[in-house]
């Protein structure tokens, strides 16, 4: 389902996302910059998002592939893969093939932290994610080392309501973030876009390490892109 954001920017960019909630979510972040967005969702839940990402690769990359014509056809000039499981369950480079926009995921980004750290922490919302992540980090960092942690339950917090300070505790995450200090993990990647939600709330409990969400960087890099329009 199209749902639209509009704000006073020359750029409307797409969001394709798994839930309504995380669709939300990356409308809300462009919105609070000042940039037009058109968001489209492909699943009704956490859960049925998790199944969705067990299908046949080829299958959901189809049925991505036609939700950003979706988007396009609505007046999007690029989109944002706005979910860190959905971009590593399909084929990108197929789908950046097809698209008749920009398209940037969040394995873009992460692609450029490789050189930059050795031990790296992953919280994402399922194992196929923690894997598609870890697996696109050690691609380009043979020495890498992900510690990785799946967990779909705070996403369904999430979408539940639970406040970010709940959530914080509910999941020990704060004790998290020390057990992964001691060993030795230099940056946590919230590697998914429900995460957002708890950030502010985590950043105070991560002395001494690095706290990583992609959304900014996938901006820049299609306002990089499409420069007229930024």
């Amino acid at each position: 389902m199209l749902t639209n954001a509009i704000e006073s920017s020359a750029m409307t960019l797409g969001v394709v996302a798994g839930t309504a909630t995380d669709t939300r979510f990356g409308l809300e972040f462009l919105a609070a910059r000042q940039v037009r967005g058109i968001g489209i969702s492909l699943s009704a839940s956490p859960q049925a998002q998790t199944q969705l990402q067990a299908l046949e690769r080829g299958a959901l990359t189809q049925q991505l592939i036609r939700a950003i014509e979706q988007l396009h056809q609505a007046g999007a000039q690029a989109a944002m893969i706005y979910c860190n499981s959905l971009s590593g369950a399909v084929d990108m480079a197929a789908v950046k093939a097809a698209a008749p926009i920009e398209v940037v995921s969040p394995l873009e980004v992460y692609a450029e932290l490789t050189q930059r750290y050795r031990n790296f922490g992953l919280l994402a919302a399922n194992c196929q994610s923690c894997a598609n992540i870890e697996r696109e980090i050690l691609s380009r960092n043979k020495t890498a080392k992900v510690i990785g942690i799946g967990n779909l339950q705070i996403v369904e917090d999430i979408e539940d309501g639970l406040t970010p300070e709940m959530i914080v505790q509910q999941h020990a995450l704060d004790d998290l973030v020390a057990a992964l200090v001691k060993s030795g993990v230099q940056i946590l990647i919230l590697g998914c876009t429900h995460f957002d939600y708890f950030y502010r709330e985590l950043l105070e409990h991560c002395d001494g390490i690095r706290l990583f969400l992609p959304s900014e960087r996938m901006l820049q890099l299609l306002q990089d892109r499409l420069p007229q329009a930024a």
